[in-house]
């Protein structure tokens, strides 16, 4: 079992970073993000054997059940296969083929990383994608165990059109975000490390953060037009390329500039995860 509670109470009123800090299109996390999530709403539903599923709240993810549930089951694994939108927006990020499932339970002993992605095939599609905007925000926590390029998360229809967080491995081994041909980069990456990864895009400026502090910026279109590609969290929004291998945890993408909360909700997820 993890040892961390589900629910820390980080910046803000409540210690749910959903509810503190409105607005979000899709929140999708282990733990919970609004207060719902904690014991009434489901924030994942998992897969054991070939077709067993069950869904599980924030609090069913910690205390047991979902692990005595998945030690039934062939080898006492068990696969995630829906992450529910913890914003009420209906998001929810989908794979419903077994194949591409990443292993959340293995041998009745819940993953102490969160979902493992394999780097070959394992990915959920959001059903949204940021269409004609002028801003957009982005937090992504997770690590990777392979210096080669990844995505953890896609929004772009084409190389150099839209909004993604890809992991420039064995290139420069930097975190990369994407707003249309403008690039901002973190520093260098260590292998099995969480990091929070955060994206500002707005007022004609992309700018990226790992672990709160700002690495890079630069000047971005004002605007990007329309976009026909949903987000993907672990591989290219346009292409079956650049499967993430490791952990992604939580995903939060807000449609518009949170620069003014930013230090708010980093507080919180950085509370939440342990990371300094």
């Amino acid at each position: 079992m993890i040892i961390n509670p589900y629910r820390f109470t980080g910046a803000g009123g409540t210690g749910y970073v959903l509810d503190d800090y409105t607005g979000a299109t899709a929140g999708y996390s282990l733990r919970a993000l609004s207060s719902s999530y904690e014991t009434t709403d489901a924030v994942i539903s998992a897969r054991k054997n070939t077709q067993d599923l069950a869904t599980f709240t924030a609090e069913q993810v910690t205390d047991g059940t979902l692990e005595a549930w998945a030690a039934t089951g062939t080898g006492g694994n068990a696969y995630l296969r829906l992450m529910f939108d913890q914003t009420g927006n209906g998001n929810t990020a989908v794979q419903l083929n077994n194949a591409f499932q990443p292993l959340l339970v293995s041998g009745g002993t819940l993953l102490s990383g969160g979902a493992e992605f394999d780097g070959t095939q394992d990915f959920f599609d959001c059903g949204f994608g940021h269409g004609a905007t002028s801003s957009q925000s982005m937090f992504v926590v997770g690590s990777t165990n392979t210096f080669q390029v990844r995505l953890a998360l896609d929004g772009r229809q084409a190389n150099d059109d839209g909004l993604g967080f890809l992991f420039l491995g064995g290139i420069n081994n930097f975190m990369r975000m994407h707003a249309d041909t403008t690039d901002v980069f973190t520093g260098v990456t260590v292998s099995n490390t969480q990091y929070l990864w955060s994206g500002i895009y707005g007022s004609s400026t992309a700018t990226i953060f790992r672990d709160g502090t700002q690495t890079d910026t630069s000047s971005a279109p004002s605007a990007m037009s329309a976009n026909t590609t949903t987000y993907k969290i672990g591989k290219a929004g346009y292409a079956s390329s650049a499967f993430w291998k490791g952990n992604i945890n939580e995903v939060i993408i807000y449609p518009d500039d949170q620069s003014a909360n930013r230090t708010g909700i980093e507080s919180n997820i950085k509370t939440h995860y342990g990371i300094t």
